[in-house]
């Protein structure tokens, strides 16, 4: 189980450490103050899902909507329509808990993962289409996915048997026949040599997947511990794989040899990602593994008491290309949720909290950098 000697921990220290020592002193830091956009009504939601110039997505979470667009007028965004309704009718789902947009056809997809419903949704025609290709394969559990096409989705699964050993990771699932498409192997290179289950769960329940707005080029990750990769998918085949962040998850099967347990109080919790054509935006969390254990023990750290400091919001992005490298990093003022890039690369987005604790929209100017 994923055991490495003492001597080679410290190596693998020192190494890191001086990694870390001349990434500060090579990689540029810029500091980035954003300014509050107004807007008529945010209706508590804390995910943009995607931004430009003229338009920015917003999940809506408290209201029988789940998605609201906004458009974006000098200095305010007005909402301008609402998709997606909640409800059990013919057009409407009980719960979207994953969002996926697929910019040029202005279609977005809504898949609720308790019951499998799901509808495509198109934001100009307003058109919904039901889609019953995750349903046809209720026995394999497609955590989370991204569009290769209009209607092709790479997804991320999770194969419930305990006894499989196929190395399945990925899929195509095409949402017009509900037919899926092997991918040719692939897995984390952690170490891990437990149950195949356990291992995709750690990472596939909460994986990050955004793909290139014109290649065929993804940037993946998960998050639990510090990964991410770059890789070109070809065909049915994933190749020219790049790990460009490589604190892989700690953990092992729990008590009943599957379940995932272990992961050490020190261990940090992932990223959100948002990609234009020249860079990967990476928000990194702020929180470990222990900070998540405290609040369960209803011990709150400090440092997430107050308006917009709460857990899930950060400061941190880390800017990389589409060949692996790390260009810059950034320090937000004030703390986000999440962000979302204009394809130019000019403006950054995210969402912060007031002073009575409601959402708020912030733009960062990346212009001049």
């Amino acid at each position: 189980m994923n055991r490495i000697s003492l001597s080679v921990m410290l190596l693998v220290g020192i190494a890191a450490l001086s990694c870390r020592e001349q990434d500060k002193a090579a990689i540029p830091v810029f500091p980035l103050e954003g300014s509050v956009i107004p807007a008529d009504s945010l209706q508590n939601g804390y995910t943009i899902i995607h931004a430009d110039t003229n338009e920015i997505l917003i999940e809506a979470s408290k209201e029988p909507f789940f998605v609201e667009a906004y458009k974006l007028t000098g200095d305010s965004a007005c909402l301008f329509h609402r998709y997606g309704k909640r409800g059990s009718g013919p057009d409407e789902l009980m719960e979207a808990n994953s969002v996926y947009y697929h910019k040029p056809t202005r279609n977005m997809l809504l898949y609720s993962s308790n019951d499998m419903g799901a509808q495509l949704v198109n934001l100009d025609t307003y058109d919904i289409r039901p889609i019953h290709a995750f349903r046809q394969n209720n026995a394999l559990w497609l955590m989370k996915a991204e569009f290769i096409d209009d209607s092709t989705l790479l997804t991320a699964c999770v194969v419930p048997n305990p006894e499989n050993t196929k190395p399945e990771w990925f899929k195509l699932l095409h949402l017009s026949t509900g037919q899926l498409t092997d991918i040719e192997e692939f897995s984390p290179d952690d170490g891990f040599d437990g149950p195949l289950m356990t291992k995709q769960w750690i990472y596939n329940s909460s994986a990050r997947i955004k793909k290139h707005p014109h290649r065929n080029r993804f940037i993946y990750g998960c998050d639990e511990g510090l990964y991410a990769e770059i890789f070109d998918l070809e065909d049915n085949r994933i190749v020219n794989r790049k790990v460009i962040l490589n604190q892989y998850p700690t953990y092992h099967p729990g008590s009943d040899g599957i379940s995932p347990e272990g992961a050490p109080d020190r261990e940090l919790c992932g990223f959100k990602v948002s990609v234009t054509p020249r860079y990967i935006y990476m928000l990194l969390s702020r929180n470990t593994k222990g900070d998540l254990r405290a609040i369960s023990r209803e011990e709150m750290p400090e440092k997430f008491k107050g308006p917009g400091k709460g857990i899930s919001f950060s400061e941190e992005v880390l800017v990389f290309d589409w060949e692996g490298h790390l260009c810059r990093k950034l320090n937000l003022t004030p703390f986000v949720v999440n962000i979302a890039v204009t394809e130019d690369d000019s403006t950054l987005y995210g969402i912060t909290e007031s002073e009575e604790y409601e959402p708020v929209l912030v733009r960062y100017n990346c212009s001049e950098i």
